[in-house]
């Protein structure tokens, strides 16, 4: 289970995902937001994140300053473009059809991830707490359910400041809530202690409003899905940590 970008997968499924629609469309030149200006602003933003690509593979061998390499803004006003023509072309598939295209969405993740491991920020995360809660919706396995904790941790450290202030508490589902909350629940679906105590962790640090709730609600699933006792111990031990009232996950 790979997410990461790579530009010629990434390149091909955004044609795919997008080629039935734009069929009986007339491109539009004076007209940014036309499917057709999207299609083609991405492939540009594609060939971008290509060529920092290439910067960073020779990282090595000389200094950043030397090689003029990009700075954390620089990344992450590229990826936050490259993720507004995903949003736009989501948007216009939806007016077209009525219902968001699955496939578009996920493509927020890749993109995500190549911020995240370029160092940049991200300033929007709607798209990907989606579909991150999408695929941990689809697994089941321990294993799989590992690496998708990896990669969500990926996401929540990447997550720039303005998020990380979570001024939107009234906001139940708001999505820097909804990926810590994610974030804690894979982990503990993946059975794995160490990961189960960085969300934890993490969690509590995020949204300690919540970190209550969650412990108490966390040990209850315990006895209903039947955890290993490893991981019945580390959810003990939160819960315990945090005292108990009230119901979450």
């Amino acid at each position: 289970m790979d997410f990461s970008f790579n530009a010629s997968t990434f390149r091909d499924l955004f044609h795919a995902a997008v080629a039935e629609y734009l069929e009986d469309e007339t491109p539009v030149e004076d007209d940014m937001n036309s499917a057709h200006n999207l299609l083609s602003a991405m492939d540009q933003a594609i060939d971008v994140m290509v060529r920092a690509d290439a910067d960073s593979a020779v990282r090595n061998e000389m200094t950043a300053e030397s090689m003029g390499m990009l700075e954390e803004k620089d990344i992450s006003q590229i990826g936050q473009y490259a993720l507004d023509l995903l949003e736009g072309m989501v948007a216009f598939v939806q007016n077209k059809t009525g219902e968001q295209n699955r496939d578009l969405l996920r493509l927020s993740l890749p993109l995500s991830l190549w911020v995240a491991r370029h160092g940049g920020k991200l300033s929007q995360i709607d798209m990907v707490v989606n579909s991150l809660a999408g695929y941990a919706n689809e697994i089941a396995e321990s294993h799989p359910l590992a690496e998708l904790t990896g990669v969500i941790k990926e996401v929540v450290d990447a997550c720039d400041d303005e998020i990380r202030r979570d001024f939107e508490q009234t906001n139940m589902m708001r999505p820097w809530r909804i990926l810590n909350l994610n974030y804690g629940i894979v982990a503990t679906r993946s059975h794995q202690p160490e990961l189960i105590e960085q969300a934890y962790d993490a969690l509590a640090k995020n949204l300690p409003q919540d970190a209550r709730e969650f412990f108490k609600e966390g040990l209850q699933q315990m006895d209903i899905v039947g955890y290993p006792d490893e991981v019945r111990e580390v959810v003990e031990r939160y819960n315990k940590m945090w005292g108990s009232e009230s119901v979450l996950h």
